[in-house]
């Protein structure tokens, strides 16, 4: 029953999916929310100095759906990424031109006589061309509309001059599919930092060149093409790289060209110098995000800009994790693990296993603190993305085509698209070790980490009743003193909310209070009670030893707000595994309860308990070898009493 469920939601995500994908295959998507669009391109002229025509013929719209179907998008995250353009096309057609409506009027009134009468139904000229203030806020407020369209990804491509033109063309493919799919993109070159015999002159003549590679290989792809755009970054005497002329940025975007953008600026006295790309990221984003100028006021014509997409395209991939089996932090929360990974990060220099080597700390290190300046200016929502060319470009070729970057008899997922669909990563970051598996199905480089999501996050609070060392141990006598309702770090009315909003049913606060007092092993909250995981201490039937108390996780709620791609049942799952019960925890859940999948992904075992509804879940070892050990595991998880209001039957 469970792999049935799962297999029609991703049916359905697919319906959802596909009418607006097969709209903006054919252009029909653009034409409706870009007014010129073709007489702009006829103007644009590429760093080749060729207009681009690409054909947008049927294999690159079969790539792009069968790249589209192997995201496995579920029916949420279609929801999601299809929300953007709701709001666009349903309070667009609601300001349609009067002028038009009269006609189509007239028409239809010469349709049903036989004869052109002219203007004999019209009304009279003065009154129709006397400007009205209603229809003048209206065309506003649809041009604020149209605006407010225009998502954008930020793309860093670090060392293209060491890239072949195999993986520079499968990366201009991967972009142009993103454009399809109404993601308007901003490419950031940055030569190799180990050319500082290059003068200035010969720098900007190699980026230029290597801008030139990029722009022929998208045009290959893209009918819009990209445009090389220097000159238009300015660094002032505190290092600060600003936007110095917007409008050559915006006006090729919102046309759906991609500009590119050289890692170089001029001073306020004109000398054109080598700017650190992360400032030159930091600021296109302060830029995108709506402020220009040393006020930092929002602009006006840039202020509807969204940017979602803060993305590293980097020969060292993604940020580097020994713990793991594919080498690397599939998914990082800011708030909780920067400083974390910073300092596992200094301790790489001395590994010998092949997964970094002492120069690549720097590299990684710097990535890390791009993304985080970035995202601290974005909206919760935005994410980051680092990840290798060779994987972003692999991900792009069919399964059938032979390239030197990559064969396999596998199609490979794109990542890219994967995570424009979706907003995470290829892999949940709450899996075990054992079971990941690479964004393609295959073994990655083992030199090149898979790739990492980066987003700002939220902070994560635990509460254990007792601690010491690592985990959250017994109490001495068998009895915790912690009490949820009465506990100054407890904000008990929105651990209730959200327990209930969560299950979408009524908790008997009294009954619950009751049940687990004195046995309260603690909480782990995310964000602003964004989810919430709580433990218990349960006493085993037939004992009453304390030190056979058994770890429980009672209650996992996450906000039906933050379900999805927020992430925050992974967060509070790593933090149960990781930090608060290394050695095993244990669980139930309803037999058809659909979170199960989920649960099965991520447990060391489960069990059908005879007779009853209930599968029970854990983690850890030795469960199933020790015969006290399981039993004490099924009689609590057949005993536990639920505390619930509705008189429903029991989660």
């Amino acid at each position: 029953m469970i792999t049935s469920t799962w297999a029609f939601g991703k049916a359905n995500a697919f319906g959802v999916l596909r009418p607006a994908i097969s709209s903006i295959n054919t252009g029909q998507y653009s034409r409706q929310h870009a007014s010129g669009l073709a007489a702009a391109h006829q103007l644009e002229v590429p760093a080749t100095g060729k207009p681009a025509r690409a054909q947008d013929d049927s294999a690159s719209q079969r790539e792009l759906f069968m790249d589209v179907l192997s995201a496995n998008a579920t029916r949420r995250d279609a929801k999601q990424y299809l929300a953007r353009f709701q709001n666009s096309k349903s309070e667009a057609s609601n300001v349609p031109g009067e002028k038009n409506a009269r006609l189509l009027r007239d028409q239809d009134r010469q349709e049903q006589i036989g004869v052109n009468l002219g203007g004999l139904y019209a009304p009279a000229r003065a009154i129709t061309d006397a400007p009205r203030f209603e229809r003048e806020v209206r065309e506003e407020e649809a041009g604020k509309v149209a605006e407010q369209e225009l998502h954008v990804a930020l793309v860093c491509l670090r060392a293209p001059e060491a890239l072949s033109g195999a993986v520079l063309d499968g990366l201009a493919t991967t972009l142009s599919q993103l454009v399809k799919l109404d993601m308007r993109i901003v490419v950031v070159l940055e030569l190799a930092g180990d050319h500082p015999e290059l003068c200035m002159r010969a720098r900007r003549t190699a980026i230029s060149e290597q801008a030139e590679r990029f722009s022929q290989a998208i045009s290959r792809h893209s009918v819009d093409g990209s445009r090389f755009v220097a000159g238009t970054l300015e660094v002032d005497d505190n290092g600060e790289v600003g936007v110095y002329v917007p409008q050559l940025i915006f006006g090729p975007l919102k046309r759906g060209v991609v500009p590119i953008i050289p890692a170089l600026a001029h001073t306020q006295t004109g000398q054109l110098v080598r700017a650190d790309v992360g400032d030159v990221m930091a600021g296109l984003t302060r830029a995108l995000r709506g402020d220009t100028g040393k006020s930092g006021r929002p602009d006006s014509h840039l202020a509807s800009v969204a940017l979602d997409r803060v993305i590293v395209l980097d020969s060292a991939g993604g940020i580097p994790a020994k713990h793991r089996s594919d080498n690397a932090h599939v998914f990082i929360n800011l708030a909780q693990e920067y400083d974390g990974i910073k300092a596992e990060l200094s301790q790489y220099a001395a590994w010998d296993d092949g997964v970094s080597h002492p120069n690549m700390y720097d590299q990684h290190t710097a990535n890390l603190r791009m993304l985080s300046n970035c995202l601290r200016m974005l909206p919760p929502a935005s994410s980051g993305l680092i990840i290798s060319p060779y994987e972003a470009a692999s991900s792009s070729q069919s399964s059938t085509q032979d390239s030197t970057i990559g064969t396999g008899t596998r199609r490979q997922k794109n990542t890219l698209i994967h995570n424009l669909l979706t907003n995470k990563p290829m892999v949940s970051s709450s899996l075990p070790t054992g079971r990941l598996s690479s964004a393609s199905g295959d073994t990655p480089p083992p030199t090149i980490p898979a790739a990492t999501l980066v987003k700002r996050g939220m902070p994560v609070s635990t509460i254990p009743a007792v601690q010491r060392g690592q985990g959250w141990h017994i109490p001495v006598n068998g009895t915790s003193e912690l009490e949820l309702d009465n506990n100054p770090k407890i904000d008990f009315p929105r651990l209730v909310h959200l327990i209930e909003d969560s299950f979408r049913r009524r908790l008997d606060v009294t009954h619950y209070l009751n049940r687990i007092r004195n046995r309260t092993a603690g909480l782990v909250v995310a964000g602003a009670y964004e989810g919430a995981a709580i433990f218990t201490w349960e006493q085993p039937p037939h004992t009453t030893d304390p030190s056979r108390l058994v770890p429980y996780l009672d209650k996992f709620a996450v906000l039906q707000s933050s379900q999805g791609s927020s992430g925050v049942a992974d967060i509070l799952f790593q933090s149960m595994v990781r930090s608060c019960f290394p050695r095993g925890v244990c669980w139930r859940s309803r037999k058809d309860n659909p979170v199960n999948k989920w649960y099965f992904e991520r447990c060391a075992g489960s069990w059908q308990i005879p007779g009853t509804q209930w599968t029970m879940f854990w983690t850890g070892e030795g469960v199933v070898e020790g015969s006290e050990r399981w039993g004490d595991y099924v009689g609590l998880c057949r005993d536990v009493v639920p505390s619930w209001a509705d008189g429903k039957r029991p989660d």
